[in-house]
């Protein structure tokens, strides 16, 4: 009898599953039903547009935006734009980079222009300071080494002196 009694219940409630898969077929079966509603109506709409001879109206110009000066004003703005976003410098930033740039370059040419404009007489006396430079470095160097040697070396000027 209990085994029974389950299946009078089972046929009075069908399970859940088959209620869910009913629902979807049915919320499917009307988007199709909505879609080809809609395809009837677009394409009824396009053929009475071609059918209709009328003369649509056009929006009027704007002469500010139809001027050559504010296209070309637009056309920089956005390159201006874009280029920004490529590089990620503004331009300031580019102009600063620029001008330091050819600061140093004017530099480093007047120092080149400075060095071939020098007269003999003084191209002379730099070579002498540099010669005269690099002998205080040797002597430098020499009294940075060990003291015996130092010692030895005045022994030897003043054996030489003596003779």
């Amino acid at each position: 009898m209990g085994v029974t009694h389950g299946k009078k219940r089972d046929l009075q409630h069908p399970p859940e599953e088959h209620l869910n898969v009913s629902v979807m077929q049915t919320q499917k079966l009307d988007q199709q039903n909505r879609y080809w509603e809609l395809q009837a109506s677009l394409s009824q709409l396009q053929s009475e547009e071609e059918n209709s001879n009328l003369i649509r109206p056009q929006k009027p110009l704007n002469p500010l935006t139809a001027s050559k000066s504010h296209q070309e004003l637009h056309k920089e703005l956005r390159m201006t734009h874009k280029r920004v976003h490529q590089e990620g410098k503004t331009e300031l930033q580019r102009a600063l980079e620029k001008r330091r740039w050819e600061q140093r370059v004017k530099a480093s040419r007047d120092q080149e222009e400075a060095k071939r404009s020098r007269s003999p007489f003084h191209q002379e006396l730099l070579k002498r300071q540099q010669r005269l430079e690099k002998i205080e470095r040797d002597k430098g160097q020499q009294r940075e080494g060990p003291e015996f040697l130092r010692v030895k070396e005045r022994l030897r000027r003043t054996a030489v002196l003596d003779a």
